[in-house]
């Protein structure tokens, strides 16, 4: 539930007493004129603390009184040294030192850190409202395991007045902390690995009291750890939604037990049980979207979306569901066109992840006007943001636009002068425009407004890289004669000891080539056309082994040890070229 800004401050409230130490209220002294004293003195230090705060409700002074009368029925009910109660006063104190009304009603995360600040180990909390015979009471028991909250749900109280309800309600209470102690040890068994012995805790404790979703969750945890079949997970994990419906754990077993049993159906259905129990929670909806995608089903779950899309149209966080499934379904052409209805019902859609998602499907779909309309968009919206018109740069430059891949690129510059991929598009299509002249030009700016040599190198080497990470999986000769183009056309713009290496392996690979050629070719009695096709090879050979030879060296500073290698290499097969020459006597 989202809290108002007076709430959010009240809850940093509770937080900061948190962090600098709230007063103890172990030996707790009321004045006169507060809730009588709970019989049976002082709470042992072992003693659970029980917090019971004003009920949610829609009639304030509702909650406040069936709250203090069911406050009052469990004190009188309860010796202090089997449960403790805690008083009123002490309850109103913290909440004013926090910054809240002392007849407010607290969220979940607010009434366990107020529970904290008051030792109290479980929380009673209820909403109450009027009804046809009186008040209706929904309680339900929560306490904190770790870092987590647990709720175990009450049955729901009728009574004719607060007294009614408050004597009720301390009977179901009773009833379920009477399976406290078996879930309590169930938990501990679970910590110590000791899982046979958690599911017998558990089932003690749902003996003790047969309405127990906390001990039934403590059987689920135990079976889901010992990777009991998903027939098993499924009943238990039931069991509890029978009780709990909201148990995001249970729905989350539950789910996972349908995906490995192979019911996507099922498992789709309880998903959307997820989602449903909270919209307004981005976290869950994203884990949800994850989960029904990667169910192998997601195109399933549209049909649901959609008829759930009719009983709420325009809803905007259905549709942003609907479009993450879409996406997830690899229905990219639908997902471009849900996103367009989502940002023209709300514009604050039209966010930074929206457009890289967006423009990730049009890629996918290989619609380059989309993609180009969608950076464009961007690019207007986040003017300072330069990942956009580098992108319609590079969409540009692919599509063999090169002056608008060239503006756009230009437009990055000014954005962000020092951006290296930006005048990296600028090189390269001057590249393919042949233009090495103002490629030069286009560098010494790039090194004038503040771009490192060797940072530009790198960028650079960015164009090149593609054809040199091709050459090096295929092993051919022509994807090694373009990524030695590729290389030499950076090295002549920006020179560096990585520009180098890159040419003397590029060059040396060719030539390594031409020397396995020209073996196969000499092999046996070879023909006068073999010898001539030998010595070309030769010449190729040649021609490529100097130029690693005059490149090897620099480059050695950036990759020593696999240079030595070529540089030892190269006299080796020097010599042997050299031997086929005189041999064939090769001009």
């Amino acid at each position: 539930m989202k809290s108002t800004h007076r709430q959010a401050a009240a809850a940093a409230g509770i937080l900061a007493l948190s962090l600098m130490g709230a007063p103890a209220f172990a030996q707790p002294r009321l004045p006169s004129g507060q809730d009588p004293p709970q019989r049976g003195g002082q709470p042992k230090q072992d003693t659970p603390y029980i917090l019971i705060a004003t009920f949610r409700s829609d009639d304030r002074k509702l909650g406040v009184e069936t709250a203090d009368e069911v406050r009052k029925r469990v004190s009188s009910e309860h010796s202090a040294q089997e449960l403790f109660v805690v008083i009123k006063r002490n309850i109103n104190a913290t909440l004013e030192a926090s910054g809240y009304r002392p007849d407010s009603a607290l969220n979940q995360q607010d009434l366990m850190e107020l529970s904290k600040q008051l030792h109290g180990e479980y929380v009673l909390d209820g909403k109450v409202s009027k009804s046809a015979s009186g008040i209706r009471l929904e309680p339900r028991l929560m306490l904190r395991t770790g870092q987590n909250t647990f709720v175990q749900p009450l049955p729901n109280i009728d009574g004719k007045d607060a007294g009614d309800v408050a004597k009720l309600t301390e009977r179901a209470l009773s009833d379920a902390l009477k399976g406290m102690g078996p879930y309590k040890t169930c938990v501990n068994d679970l910590r110590a690995q000791k899982y046979d012995a958690a599911i017998k805790d558990a089932q003690l404790g749902i003996q003790t009291y047969p309405n127990s979703s906390l001990s039934r969750l403590c059987l689920l945890n135990a079976l889901t750890l010992q990777k009991a079949p998903a027939d098993s997970i499924i009943n238990v994990a039931n069991a509890v939604i029978a009780i709990d419906p909201s148990s995001m754990i249970a729905l989350s077993n539950l789910a996972d037990a349908y995906i490995a049993k192979g019911d996507t159906v099922k498992a789709i259905e309880t998903n959307l049980r997820i989602y449903r129990a909270d919209p307004s929670n981005q976290a869950v909806a994203q884990s949800i979207v994850q989960q029904l995608a990667t169910s192998g089903a997601p195109d399933k779950a549209l049909p649901i979306i959609d008829s759930l899309l009719i009983q709420n149209p325009g809803d905007p966080q259905m549709l942003r569901t609907k479009w993450l499934l879409q996406l997830r379904a690899n229905q990219f052409k639908q997902a471009l066109a849900t996103g367009e209805e989502i940002v023209k019902l709300d514009t604050s859609f039209a966010t930074v992840d929206y457009f890289n998602r967006s423009i990730g499907a049009a890629q996918r779909d290989s619609n380059v006007a989309a993609v180009q309309k969608l950076a464009s968009q961007a690019g207007q919206k986040f003017p300072k943001d330069v990942s956009f018109p580098i992108l319609l740069a590079q969409t540009y430059y692919k599509a063999g636009q090169l002056q608008q891949a060239l503006q756009s690129a230009r437009r990055a510059t000014e954005i962000d002068p020092k951006n290296p991929s930006a005048w990296q598009f600028i090189l390269a299509v001057q590249s393919q425009m042949n233009q090495p002249d103002s490629m030069l030009a286009s560098a010494q700016k790039a090194i004038a407004a503040g771009v490192p040599k060797d940072s530009l190198g790198a960028s650079l080497l960015a164009v090149a890289a593609p054809a040199l990470r091709k050459a090096q999986e295929s092993k051919a000769r022509a994807d090694w004669e373009e990524a030695l183009k590729a290389a030499q056309t950076v090295d002549a713009v920006v020179p560096s000891a990585q520009t180098k290496f890159y040419v003397g392996v590029a060059a040396f690979s060719i030539g390594n080539d031409a020397v396995t050629n020209v073996q196969k070719l000499i092999k046996g009695s070879p023909s006068k056309d073999d010898k001539a096709k030998a010595c070309a090879e030769v010449k190729v050979a040649e021609d490529n082994f100097a130029i690693a030879q005059i490149n090897m060296p620099p480059g050695g500073a950036y990759d020593k040890a696999t240079a030595g290698q070529i540089m030892a290499g190269l006299g080796q097969y020097t010599e042997f070229v050299n031997s086929v020459k005189t041999a064939l006597k090769c001009k």
